[in-house]
């Protein structure tokens, strides 16, 4: 495998402690590289290898090279409840000082990540980088110094992460955005956001990902469907999960009969939010599952997954999961939502509360409707979101 002259590498960093869409995709990738004996290698930080391969989602291999960050990482999350402990205080100083506390602790370790970078491509000979979220945003200027060739994977649908501020240089995607080789979009309305925003500073090679996909093995239909309701995903404005509690509160106020289970699966800054609101209006029907190692359980059961994204729910890995599982969905009609979803597989939808709760249940209580619905979006998955296509383009893009 080490026989060519140069070899190519992913990089896939998240330092937060968790994972989102991006990393099991990549994830998922590289497994399937392996199997093929292709030529790559991942670099990914400790604490995301961790969480990736107890969830099963990464399988050990001898060409992951791990930057051990186990030490000095200051996680989003925490920087987030920080900043808005601050903000409660109202104290303009301390948002000020704890922004550049922030900075520093990222500054120190992005300086001992760069001396193992360097060492990595040197040591591997890698001339040719993929680079995903802070894979790409810690390494470009390595890459540029050493004319290592880098394609950044620009996924940040619906923030556009491009701020100029020094403290969050280590955040934002305006100097990657402008000095990356290649430019590979997650769909085509965020290359065009992305464009909108950046203009002329993008002079990289764009182009936009074929399509989205999952390992299919855990994600079947289980049969016979209960009548669970699955709202699953990172808990965070963008997600819109209040919509959803607002949704399932009209369901349990207008139907208080109805035989019906709530699944809120994730963690995120909304988390305490949705749980008071649930005690305080007495949803007896809502089930909080954290962080579930194995989702499939659920959605293999489940009759209705609903993804109320604010700017997008395309590709969504969690939508892709549930339509695989036969779920008929209902759907915020935002961005590329319509790529993944029809009216064939589900209902598009404003993300209102009483649209939602009604889409709801036309699905629990018409169990022709549902199945039918269910059986195309994953007819769908399968046959236009599958790894294959992607490892095809994505290895004629690497060797291009």
């Amino acid at each position: 495998m080490d026989g060519k002259r140069f070899n190519k590498a992913l990089c896939v960093l998240n330092f937060s402690g968790r994972y989102g869409g991006a990393e099991k995709r990549y994830a998922t990738l590289f497994n399937r590289l392996m199997q093929q004996e292709l030529n790559y290698y991942l670099i990914m930080n400790s604490r995301l290898y961790a969480v990736l391969t107890e969830s099963s989602v990464l399988l050990p291999n001898e060409r992951i090279i791990l930057f051990r960050d186990g030490v000095g990482a200051l996680s989003h999350a925490k920087r987030a409840q920080n900043l808005r402990r601050e903000g409660r205080k109202k104290s303009k100083v301390r948002v000020f000082l704890g922004r550049w506390k922030y900075f520093m602790k990222t500054l120190f370790l992005w300086l001992r990540f760069s001396f193992f970078f360097v060492g990595v491509l040197w040591k591997k000979k890698i001339r040719l980088l993929y680079g995903v979220w802070q894979g790409g945003i810690w390494t470009w200027m390595w890459c540029r110094l050493l004319s290592v060739r880098l394609i950044y994977s620009v996924n940040g649908s619906g923030f556009l992460n491009t701020e100029t501020r020094l403290t969050k240089f280590f955040d934002s995607q305006y100097h990657v955005l402008q000095y990356a080789n290649m430019l590979d979009f997650l769909s085509p309305s965020l290359k065009k956001d992305y464009l909108g925003r950046m203009g002329k500073k993008l002079k990289a090679t764009c182009v936009v990902t074929p399509n989205s996909f999952i390992d299919y093995t855990n994600y079947y239909p289980v049969f016979p469907k209960k009548p669970w309701v699955v709202f699953l995903g990172r808990l965070e404005p963008i997600k819109n999960p209040m919509v959803f509690m607002e949704a399932v509160q009209w369901i349990e106020q207008t139907k208080p009969d109805l035989e019906a289970s709530f699944y809120v699966m994730g963690t995120g800054s909304m988390l305490g939010v949705m749980q008071q609101f649930a005690l305080r209006h007495n949803l007896k029907n809502v089930i909080f599952t954290g962080l579930h190692p194995n989702p499939w359980k659920i959605l293999r059961e489940s009759s209705v997954f609903v993804s109320l994204q604010r700017d997008e729910n395309y590709p969504s890995q969690s939508l892709i999961e549930a339509m695989a599982c036969e779920n008929a969905v209902v759907v915020t009609d935002v961005g590329d939502t319509r790529t993944l979803v029809t009216e064939k597989e589900g209902f598009l939808i404003d993300a209102k509360p009483v649209a939602v709760a009604q889409q709801i249940l036309n699905l629990l209580s018409d169990g022709s409707l549902r199945k039918k619905l269910g059986k195309n979006a994953r007819e769908k998955v399968l046959n236009d979101h599958t790894l294959d296509r992607f490892l095809m383009w994505f290895d004629d893009l690497m060797n291009g």
